[in-house]
């Protein structure tokens, strides 16, 4: 006795190409967006905790307009990691363009602690979610299939301030 192929396989054969093929396009010829630190701003400074407001060069080197969705981010001083947070990017890219996008870092004080001040180092590493174009890549970011990410690794330096 043979086995004969079900209508779901048949269907799938035809269909799993299609979608490759589909997707191939898109995902070569999409470059992820590229990251350099272009500053760091003290924000307030109170007895409870130092703010720190980071802007970051954005560069999208694509014909085509890229969608930034959420930045995943630590932040470092002076080797210590003092934040850690999500943040939504509230941008799209345009095309072949770059725009900046400001990050806030906030680093809590225990009572009485005086935290850091003077020129300090500033490293922040993260991941960026970005949509690449086309409606089936919309749909596969929104079902979780395909989520693409961008690394980021910015380093510089802040004036936090006297004590």
């Amino acid at each position: 006795m043979s086995a004969r192929p079900t209508a779901v396989s048949r269907v799938s054969v035809v269909l799993l190409p299609v979608l490759a093929a589909a997707l191939l396009p898109a995902c070569a010829a999409t470059t992820a967006p590229r990251f350099d630190f272009a500053g760091a701003t003290l924000a307030e400074r109170t007895a409870e905790g130092v703010a720190v407001s980071i802007t970051l060069d954005a560069y999208n080197d694509n014909d085509i307009a890229l969608p930034l969705r959420d930045i995943d981010y630590s932040v470092e001083i002076d080797g210590r990691t003092v934040f850690r947070g999500t943040r939504s990017a509230e941008a799209t890219l345009r095309r072949r363009g770059v725009q900046q996008i400001r990050l806030p870092a906030v680093i809590a004080l225990a009572p009485g602690e005086q935290g850091p001040t003077g020129e300090t180092d500033l490293r922040l590493v993260g991941r960026v979610t970005y949509v690449t174009p086309g409606k089936l890549a919309e749909v596969l970011f929104d079902s979780g299939v395909r989520v693409p990410t961008a690394s980021v690794v910015a380093e510089g330096t802040v004036d936090l301030g006297a004590r």
